[in-house]
């Protein structure tokens, strides 16, 4: 079988053995370079996306805690500036009359930081109410007083109430 082609079809033939060639390129093509670069970039967009809204978030929590501590600081400045923390803490127990059952003293850790003033009370046949009143009354006075820990609660030794160790902080400015 011979093929008796005209130069016109031998001409059509070739473009379009040409194009599928060329389409069958394109197919292969596309799909490993340009289209791949672009899906890449589309999920390095979406990634870079949700860090942006993650640093956001960061930059928000962070203004929060600085405005938390602004107020702290302006509550710091508004304390006098003789402010004692073993003295305020000797003055409400003498005016919760607990003073006959408490002993009070410095208390200082290994690594504390001389701006963190610290006490330590240790109560002794205390009711729970009157635990809770102290408690009260320490941070109703806005002095920035915090119990930094709680040890040693448990009935007393003569079974009139609790016996405690209780350790305050605040800050100096």
């Amino acid at each position: 079988m011979t093929l008796n082609l005209d130069i016109r079809e031998k001409i059509a033939l070739a473009l379009g053995l040409l194009a599928t060639v060329l389409v069958m390129a394109l197919a292969i093509y596309v799909p490993l370079g340009p289209r791949k670069g672009y899906i890449e970039s589309q999920k390095e967009l979406a990634s870079l996306k949700q860090e942006l809204e993650m640093q956001l978030l960061f930059r928000l929590d962070e203004e929060e805690r600085l405005q938390k501590q602004k107020a702290l600081m302006e509550i710091l400045e508004k304390r006098r500036p003789d402010f004692s923390l073993f003295t305020h803490v000797d003055n409400l127990l003498t005016a919760t009359d607990l003073r006959g059952r408490a002993q009070l003293e410095q208390y200082r850790p290994r690594n504390a930081s001389p701006k963190q003033p610290m006490v330590q009370l240790r109560l002794k046949g205390v009711s729970t109410q009157e635990i809770v009143d102290f408690l009260h009354k320490i941070y109703a006075d806005n002095n920035l007083i915090a119990v930094y820990k709680l040890d040693y609660l448990r009935a007393a030794a003569n079974e009139q109430g609790l016996d405690c160790d209780i350790t305050f902080v605040t800050l100096t400015l």
